[in-house]
């Protein structure tokens, strides 16, 4: 199989082009079985690279002048169709990079080959960049672009990137509303959503829309918090004896946060034995500083209650998803999910007296501004009271 002039990559202003030709053979060598592992040649201006294929043929099998296996059995029709495979992928690298007028040097054809990124389906992109950034990424940040891979899946099996324009941008906005989410967890979606076509777009491949033109709103959220007398709810709920153990454990989870303002994410990593002692210490998953928080008796308290806590771990979807059964049991109306026990820290350690400084540390957070908001959460509810003067008379 030899591919060439069709497909040559443009170097030059003036047009001019250099054919790479790329072609598979068969090794020479023989392992045990008789067979001898297939190659992929790839030469330009007289340099040549070899990649291995992992496919194996019998050398009375092999037609050299087709690169195909002779036979119409089971087993020579798969291996054929995975030389097609290779094939197709080895156009794609060119065709790709010959619309974006990009060269295609030999070395970037190899590395190209090797890590396979896909250029014709968005969503095999956004799956294959999830998997080489997955060692510089926070464990929380792939589950949540995992979860917006399969989101997306579920409304459309491909999505090409011939086809993503403005249109797509205004149907996918509306699909997500339609499947019930809410517009911090739309925007959120979309901002990881451009995320990975600018990803794209820097890997050369071409689309009907700029990455600049996909807007993206705040994802900031209301910042729900529960008051003291909601928690108390929770925690009478937790020391009960009917309720389901299942249930028990996560409101433990949270009941803990809701005393130390750890995400979820740092939640997870701990141990029973790390939350026994009397100082916790822990890298925080976010933001990887060192964290350190001194137990209170309340925390005791909830540690005591259920011997399965930073044991039995429960995965972050469930745990969400059990928090409204609870908050609905305790008859607290709002919108709950674990993250609300961190904001319930910040805004009762401030109404309980404490100092926006202190609630920076606790919290990790590395700009005062972000500690600031809680301020003025706790803030607005002193204003609201002046009300009470109304009931004077």
């Amino acid at each position: 199989m030899i591919q060439d002039l069709v497909f040559d990559t443009r170097v030059d202003t003036r047009k001019m082009f250099v054919s790479m030709k790329t072609k598979i053979v068969k090794r020479n060598y023989q392992n045990s079985e008789g067979k001898s592992l297939l190659y992929l040649h790839a030469s330009k201006n007289s340099v040549r690279e070899r990649m291995a294929l992992d496919i194996y043929v019998t050398s009375k099998n092999w037609d050299p002048k087709k690169s195909r296996v002779k036979g119409s059995d089971m087993d020579s029709r798969d291996i054929n169709l995975i030389i097609e495979n290779v094939e197709s992928k080895i156009t794609g690298i060119k065709t790709m990079y010959r619309l974006a007028e990009k060269h295609l040097s030999l070395n970037k054809f190899v590395e190209e080959f090797k890590n396979s990124i896909p250029r014709i389906d968005f969503l095999a992109f956004m799956e294959h960049q999830i998997f080489i950034e997955k060692n510089n990424l926070a464990p929380g940040t792939i589950r949540r672009h995992k979860s917006i891979l399969n989101k997306l899946r579920e409304w459309k099996k491909t999505i090409y990137f011939t086809e993503i324009d403005d249109q797509l941008i205004i149907k996918l906005r509306s699909h997500l509303k339609g499947i019930g989410n809410d517009q911090v967890t739309i925007e959120s979606n979309m901002a990881s959503f451009k995320k990975f076509i600018t990803a794209a777009n820097k890997a050369g491949i071409r689309m009907p829309l700029d990455p600049s033109d996909i807007k993206v709103g705040s994802t900031r959220g209301d910042r729900t918090d529960l008051k003291p007398e909601e928690i108390y709810k929770i925690f009478r709920f937790y020391i009960s004896e009917f309720v389901n153990p299942r249930h028990k454990l996560i409101a433990g989870y949270f009941l803990f946060s809701c005393f130390t303002g750890l995400r979820i994410s740092d939640v997870q990593q701990l141990t029973r034995d790390q939350v026994k002692q009397e100082s916790l210490t822990f890298n925080a998953q976010k933001t990887g500083k060192k964290q350190w928080i001194r137990k209170s008796k309340k925390i005791d308290d909830i540690l005591d209650q259920e011997p399965r806590l930073f044991v039995k771990k429960i995965s972050n979807e469930e745990i969400n998803r059990v928090l409204k059964i609870i908050a609905n049991t305790c008859g607290i109306n709002k919108r709950i999910s674990f993250h609300v026990a961190r904001h319930s820290f910040a805004t009762n350690f401030l109404r309980m007296g404490g100092d926006v400084q202190t609630l920076q540390k606790l919290l990790g957070h590395s700009k005062i501004t972000e500690t600031m908001i809680y301020v003025h959460i706790v803030e607005a509810e002193a204003c609201e009271k002046i009300k009470l003067m109304d009931n004077l008379w």
